[in-house]
């Protein structure tokens, strides 16, 4: 009896459905971690704008945008004057393309600053919440909602 090199068709049809099965797992996975990944993200950038929005006011008396409001959605190209301004004002930068939506709200006294999922589609956090904001007046005290 004579062998002939290569697999059967059930051999393959059985890798087939193991890497069905294993993919199937993985993907809940994978969104958790890109959860967890993008509240991450707004985390560090939450902070990062308020330490940036409180030198803005040591130095000028003001918040920015001083009665204004900047909102960069996630879909912006990187050339967007607002991203330039914020850039400019803060000394930040602000990564277009990303899954997160930036409003900044400034005043004389105060500024708020809320990232979010695009139109709050998903959850940025395990508890379900799908923005991050702060607030930070000119006496320095800061909230996080």
């Amino acid at each position: 009896m004579k062998r002939y090199a290569g697999f059967t068709l059930v051999e393959l049809m059985v890798v087939i459905a193991i890497l069905g099965i294993l993919s199937v797992t993985a993907l809940p996975l994978y969104r958790t971690f890109q959860q967890r990944a993008y509240g991450s993200e707004a985390s560090v950038m939450i902070k990062q704008i308020i330490d940036a929005q409180i030198i803005y006011f040591l130095e000028n008396e003001t918040f920015f945008p001083n009665e204004g409001v900047v909102t960069i959605f996630h879909g912006d190209q990187p050339n967007k004057p607002e991203i330039d301004q914020i850039k400019n004002a803060l000394k930040i930068t602000i990564a277009a393309g990303h899954f997160l939506d930036y409003t900044i709200t400034g005043t004389a006294i105060d500024c708020t600053v809320i990232i979010s999922s695009p139109q709050n589609s998903f959850p940025l956090f395990s508890d379900g919440s799908p923005s991050i904001g702060a607030k930070v007046d000119a006496a320095g005290n800061v909230v996080i909602f």
